[in-house]
């Protein structure tokens, strides 16, 4: 594998919304970011990803862009975007904007063009079919739920939105198309950007045989994510995408790819794949609260634990994927990995470094790193989501009582991760002096960044331990490029792993135990690198770990 300048990458997600208001209508804006890099560059990051910021009417909270070119103005301008690039890097911080180009937002003005004449150059934009009869071509569920066709007007043509209505799928099949979107995506890059995090490009290629299929639910339609899902012939478009744009600014490119299969990764995050590397969420979707693990949450930390050293393994010889727990569209993953009544520093740090020591590089979502908590909701009525809407109607159709569908609602619901980050116990948590555009959760009084920087002991300051740990000099190249061991696999409850390289030999071990465990050594531990307790009792050709303690050691 060849070294990149990105391979030591700690990023940071903001979600610019519920991140920092300056000018008080309770939004985040642009000048909130650049207001909190020394923040960020004291906790250690050195690449931020920001979520959508255009120009949109926001009906899928940005991610329904009606002008690639200009910033919003709930956000700022493209003169302060320069400015947040340019403060950045002098602060050793590259910049990656979110970058959607499956779809675009029924206000832009290429779809305007293409509603106003759909026999325009413009209606080639978009993928539009004449309907079956006086149905939809095809029975194809949303994404988030209902048809993913739209009727256009009085005529017999729809168009097809793999999300919602108000995001019309873009038609890659154009080549006039294509080179639009890589000219846009060059402008950008030419400003300096480091980098894009690329929404939902696995649905870029869809397969056209148009026909019914066997219907999986009460509502007559089916997910039919064999025909737009990593469909046959994706490859020619992402690899385009690659040489006209990506390749020549070398930049950082994380895609948002689900279900690639191991055999195929090398083609995506290789030294010629199509990105630097990817999301992928095999690991992200356990909730301790589901009925399949609420009673046997050390089964699911098995299942975890096979997951995440199963990708490490496919992995190994094609590239490096991002380590995560958190992102804007899951639930916090201190309520989905660790049961109620364990919630406490030693838990929380512990599940931080389960992931952060593995191979591969680490990206933190604001508010993981203190420790931010859902907000479960009384009423449906407070959440703001198309989504959430969807499927808490979904679920009421699939037969669950309000309370029960309320329920798995706030058990999974994307929302928590949006709630307005918690800077310190003043009013609105420091985010806003207006009203917020959604709720603070009232745990800010003492769950906020303020007090943790204050605190030594916090899980803040562990955050700052791990990736003061990750970037020493003598470590760093262990920890990015080091084959990753499993350790300990027949240990209930235990994740641990050795990262062996030139030498080398670190040993993670992290108890998922809330009781005391003792396991036998068969090496000899060396310094102790990182230890979310005061002591590690080590005694003859044993360890005896605390519940929940999460050592970092070299061995001899």
């Amino acid at each position: 594998m060849l070294k990149k300048w990105w391979h030591n990458t700690i990023g940071y997600q903001i979600y610019p919304k519920s991140f920092q208001d300056t000018n008080g209508d309770g939004i985040g804006d642009i000048r909130g970011v650049i207001r909190h890099l020394d923040d960020l560059q004291d906790l250690g990051i050195n690449v931020i990803w920001l979520c959508p910021i255009y120009k949109s009417p926001m009906v899928d909270h940005g991610y329904d862009i009606s002008d690639y070119d200009r910033i919003d103005p709930m956000f700022g301008t493209n003169e302060e975007m320069e400015e947040l690039i340019l403060e950045a890097d002098k602060r050793g911080i590259k910049i990656l904007m979110d970058l959607v180009v499956n779809h675009t937002s029924d206000q832009h003005e290429w779809f305007q063009k293409a509603m106003a004449d759909p026999d325009s150059e413009y209606a080639d934009y978009y993928i539009i079919k004449e309907g079956d009869g006086n149905n939809p071509p095809n029975n194809w569920r949303s994404i988030f739920g209902g048809s993913a066709w739209e009727k256009i007007g009085d005529t017999n043509k729809y168009y097809l939105h793999l999300f919602t209505k108000g995001q019309p799928d873009l038609n890659w099949e154009n080549p006039k198309l294509r080179e639009i979107i890589y000219d846009m995506v060059n402008r950008w890059l030419d400003m300096g950007l480091g980098g894009f995090r690329i929404d939902a490009i696995s649905h870029l290629k869809k397969n056209f045989a148009y026909v019914n299929q066997p219907a999986d639910g009460p509502d007559g339609l089916a997910s039919a994510w064999d025909y737009f899902r990593n469909a046959k012939g994706l490859n020619v478009f992402l690899n385009e995408l690659n040489e006209k744009t990506f390749k020549p600014h070398n930049a950082l490119t994380i895609g948002e790819v689900d279900d690639v299969r191991p055999e195929e990764l090398g083609e995506f995050i290789g030294d010629d794949g199509y990105f630097s590397t990817i999301f992928d969420f095999c690991h992200t979707q356990f909730h301790v609260k589901d009925k399949e693990w609420k009673d046997r949450p050390l089964e699911m930390i098995h299942e975890l634990r096979e997951r995440l050293f199963a990708k490490q393994d496919y992995a190994k010889g094609h590239g490096l994927m991002c380590n995560f727990t958190d992102n804007h569209d899951t639930s916090r993953s201190v309520e989905r990995f660790i049961p109620e009544e364990y919630i406490s520093f030693y838990s929380e740090s512990l599940l931080a470094s389960v992931n952060f020591f593995l191979r591969g590089i680490v990206f933190l979502y604001q508010g993981q790193e203190i420790g931010m908590r859902d907000y479960q909701k009384k009423s449906i009525n407070e959440f703001l989501d198309l989504a959430t809407f969807n499927n808490y109607n979904g679920y009421l159709l699939k037969g669950m009582t309000e309370e029960e569908a309320l329920e798995k609602v706030n058990n999974e619901c994307r929302e928590h991760s949006r709630t307005p980050m918690q800077w310190n116990d003043r009013k609105n948590a420091g985010f806003t002096e207006g009203i917020p555009w959604f709720e603070v959760n009232p745990n800010y009084r003492r769950i906020n960044y303020e007090a943790q920087k204050k605190d030594e002991n916090s899980l803040l300051s562990y955050y700052k331990k791990m990736i003061a740990l990750r970037k020493r000099e003598d470590l760093e190249e262990a920890f990015i490029y080091g084959d990753t061991i499993p350790r300990y696999e027949d240990q209930d409850g235990i994740i641990a792993y050795e990262r062996r390289y030139e030498g080398k030999r670190i040993l993670a071990i992290h108890n998922c135990n809330a009781r005391e465990i003792r396991l036998p050594l068969e090496d000899e531990i060396g310094e102790i690198l990182l230890n979310n307790y005061e002591k590690l009792n080590v005694g003859e050709g044993n360890v005896v770990l605390s519940g929940f303690q999460s050592v970092i050691t070299k061995l001899i």
